[in-house]
């Protein structure tokens, strides 16, 4: 699952030319502490021999602030919280942020394979396997491509990457995590599997699919306090999300397959 914020709207479009070697993207820096299980790998003119060919090739697509994520460990990375601040050509600081989960969906995809790596940017993400495929467009939610507008960066400035977070397959999760994203993923996998129970429990009452989506999706619209509002928004969301697929049955059973998360636990017992 990928989520992006942005805290302004951005008024105006920067299109990158040139090459890595060229230094027509922005330099970057990496505001996190050095880890040894993970490496960051900014694609900027400053790291070019550390790109591999495939992306090199692509250097005048790749947006500002990309960045490869190496994994050191015999662990997937199963989903990683981003940040970027950059100047924008309109003058102002921006913000931008990018969060892949793997949890998000059934079956379980690593974000990262073991001791393998992918590009981050802050439009998508994109695993090494893929990155031949980059060249010739055929990959659904590309990285180098946003949904809506593209980052503005100031010409010859410098963008700042921030990984809130890194979590393992196993669990453990590296980086400061102030934003505590797991619990996000705790929370979300709780409410799936009680959206599961009530879809069940509506049939084993005589309720056909439709009924019951309905009546969630009124449910929530009723709820007024924050407490029960909140749940009420995320069984709407599921309501929702069936009623709209092609396959509400099959989109059913990827929510009954989601796989439940780990025991999450800093790396050294401290955020």
């Amino acid at each position: 699952m990928i989520g992006r914020t942005e805290t302004t709207i951005l008024i105006s479009i920067m299109l990158l030319a040139g090459s890595l070697g060229a230094g027509v993207v922005p330099e970057t820096q990496v505001d996190n502490e050095p880890d040894p299980r993970i490496e960051i790998v900014p694609v900027d003119s400053a790291h070019s021999s550390s790109i591999p060919a495939s992306l090199s090739a692509l250097s005048a697509k790749i947006p500002p602030g990309a960045f490869l994520l190496v994994n050191h460990t015999g662990t997937p990375i199963t989903a990683v919280d981003v940040r970027w601040h950059y100047p924008a050509d309109d003058g102002e600081l921006k913000r931008s942020a990018i969060t892949c989960d793997a949890y998000a969906f059934a079956p379980l995809d690593p974000i990262v394979r073991a001791n393998g790596s992918s590009l981050r940017t802050p439009y998508e993400c994109t695993k090494e396997e893929l990155f031949p495929r980059l060249a010739t467009g055929g990959i659904l939610g590309s990285p180098l491509a946003p949904a809506g507008k593209p980052l503005a960066v100031a010409p010859q400035t410098t963008i700042h990457i921030y990984l809130d977070s890194v979590i393992f397959g196993d669990g453990l999760i590296s980086g400061p995590d102030k934003l505590q994203y797991y619990l996000q993923i705790q929370d979300r996998y709780l409410a799936v599997k009680s959206f599961v129970a009530e879809v069940a429990a509506g049939r084993g009452a005589g309720e056909d699919l439709p009924t019951i989506l309905a009546r969630v999706l009124g449910d929530a619209r009723s709820k007024t306090d924050a407490g029960s509002s909140k749940s009420s928004q995320r069984r709407a969301y599921y309501a929702g999300l069936l009623q709209r697929s092609p396959s509400p049955e099959g989109t059913l059973e990827q929510l009954r397959q989601q796989v439940a998360p780990p025991t999450f636990s800093h790396i050294g017992g401290s955020r």
